[in-house]
């Protein structure tokens, strides 16, 4: 029926991204204009890569990363990679 929706919970909101939770169990991730749904395993994925990220932006560039973290990476959001 038109008007009836999913009801949401927010995860988490900061000044720039939005987390929420839908009743039918899927998971937006609002960044800016932009709103990517997931499931709960990409998120959890995309919260380690993002922790790392976070993590080298204080150390000194040692090159790119290598492929044996990445490697593992696909297993875990279905076979997709970068």
């Amino acid at each position: 029926m038109l008007g009836q929706g999913c009801g949401k919970r927010v995860l988490a909101r900061g000044p720039c991204a939005e987390v929420t939770r839908c009743t039918c169990g899927h998971i937006h991730l609002a960044l800016g204009p932009v709103t990517i749904r997931v499931e709960e395993e990409v998120l959890r994925a995309i919260g380690l890569t993002m922790a790392e990220a976070l993590q080298n932006l204080d150390e000194p560039e040692q090159g790119h990363a290598e492929e044996s973290d990445s490697e593992s990476m696909p297993s875990l959001l279905g076979g997709w990679k970068q």
